[in-house]
């Protein structure tokens, strides 16, 4: 499944705008929460080195919490989520997959062009959400004005935009 955004600026003025997309996916998770079955698997080494928590009114806080060194794997579980979602800027990746430890069976998941990711499950959910992100939400100390906002994209008239991202299954056997 292939998801693109196509944007025209047929105005006289500049526009500001971002898209993002968001897929759940009924990958499940374990029922015992602390217990890994599914591993995200990200198509580079990733360093970020950083997580962005998002504070209680949903914006994203400050500091970041060191996660994810020299590593394409995450291991998901539930516990993961308690804190809401991770949101990763400018990952080395723009490709994941999500992989059971007890099928063959998976999902990649591609995403180029989309320099913020966040993957979130609902608090004891058996689910995980992956979202591309062109933008991210404003930061506790941002000015709440638009043009300022992280990740804000200006297009200019007559100018278009473009960003696809898309979803496929696989099998490790057929690879």
């Amino acid at each position: 499944m292939k998801t693109t955004y196509h944007i025209l600026n047929t105005s006289d003025h500049d526009i500001y705008f971002s898209v993002a997309g968001i897929r759940h996916l009924n990958y499940l998770l374990q029922k015992e929460p602390h217990i890994v079955i599914i591993n995200l698997e990200f198509d580079k080494n990733e360093n970020l080195g950083l997580r962005w928590p998002i504070s209680a009114g949903g914006l994203i806080e400050k500091n970041p919490i060191p996660f994810l060194e020299n590593t394409k794997i995450l291991p998901l579980n539930k516990e993961l989520f308690l804190q809401d979602a991770l949101v990763f800027k400018h990952p080395a990746s723009s490709s994941v997959s999500l992989r059971s430890k007890k099928t063959t069976h998976g999902l990649n998941f591609d995403f180029p062009g989309f320099p913020y990711l966040g993957i979130w499950a609902a608090k004891n959910a058996d689910f995980v959400c992956i979202e591309p992100w062109c933008g991210i939400a404003d930061s506790v100390d941002a000015d709440q004005q638009l043009i300022h906002k992280e990740g804000i994209i200006q297009l200019e008239t007559g100018k278009e935009f473009e960003r696809s991202w898309e979803v496929r299954l696989f099998d490790v056997r057929m690879c």
